[in-house]
């Protein structure tokens, strides 16, 4: 499967796949601060085909924004984002699909990791799954009080689709993040902020203004000065990024469509349970 991606190919795949959306906020443009909401309430802001290609079209405008300073990824209601949305993966259940959206997914989540801006995700509520692998691209993680947050894709039979054992290595080190993956452990935010993957807890009914306060004080340079140190940042640990992502798309390949991993769709898994 290896080889020159096709991502008009695959954005057809994709589109057909409906549901929710994600768009660019810009209440504070003339700040230089973006919002990037992902609304998919009925889901818990599971990602669907559709909203992945409206997630490419948010940074392929933040990377034509050449006064930008920030940018803040969230999730609309009461939580981040539960991963992709496994009304389609069962129905898309097979090695090339996997193959298809974790290329897709690969190449926006490089190129959000590459932007010269400062990114922040607030994340509150759930982010289990690929909402868990997102959050892993961006400068800084800042939690809820009531975050719970699960890479638990081994219980799924797969491996992380998206490119998050790379980040985890990256961001927490190689054996601290093969605790985070083969547990599959759900974390709370004092958690998550011990072993160095979050930043900073915020309270969740003030999480927007003491984000954007946090933001603030990370801008308060020229544009062109922001994002020379972000462009200098990125380069600095960009070798052998690239690399592992690859080996692990590969990987997941084998697992997407298997069996275990169509055993754990039929199951129906809740890794969390709803609140009563």
């Amino acid at each position: 499967m290896e080889g020159t991606v096709n991502h008009e190919l695959i954005y057809e795949f994709l589109i057909q796949y409906g549901g929710g959306g994600i768009s660019l906020m810009k209440d504070y443009w003339e700040e230089g601060i973006a919002f990037i909401c992902i609304d998919h309430k009925e889901k818990r802001n599971a990602l669907s085909g559709k909203m992945c290609t409206e997630l490419r079209k948010c940074i392929e405008e933040l990377e034509n924004w050449k006064t930008g300073k920030a940018v803040i990824m969230m999730g609309e209601g009461i939580n981040f984002c539960s991963g992709a949305d496994l009304d389609f993966v069962r129905k898309e259940c097979n090695p090339t699909a996997g193959y298809y959206l974790s290329s897709y997914m690969h190449d926006i989540l490089i190129r959000f990791r590459k932007l010269p801006l400062i990114t922040v995700t607030l994340l509150h509520g759930i982010a289990v799954g690929g909402g868990a692998e997102i959050s892993t691209y961006t400068d800084y993680l800042l939690v809820t009080d009531n975050a719970r947050v699960g890479f638990v894709q081994g219980t799924m039979g797969i491996i992380t689709a998206w490119g998050a054992e790379t980040r985890l290595i990256q961001l927490i080190g190689q054996r601290k993040a093969l605790e985070v993956l083969l547990s599959s452990k759900i974390y709370n935010a004092q958690e998550l902020l011990d072993m160095g993957l979050a930043y900073k807890i915020v309270e969740t009914k003030t999480m927007i203004e003491e984000t954007l306060d946090f933001v603030r004080s990370l801008t308060t340079h020229h544009y062109s000065i922001i994002q020379s140190y972000k462009f200098v940042s990125n380069v600095a640990l960009e070798k052998c990024f690239v690399e592992s992502l690859n080996v692990e798309k590969r990987e997941v390949c084998t697992k997407w469509g298997a069996e275990l991993n169509r055993e754990a769709l039929r199951k129906r898994i809740k890794h969390i349970k709803d609140n009563k």
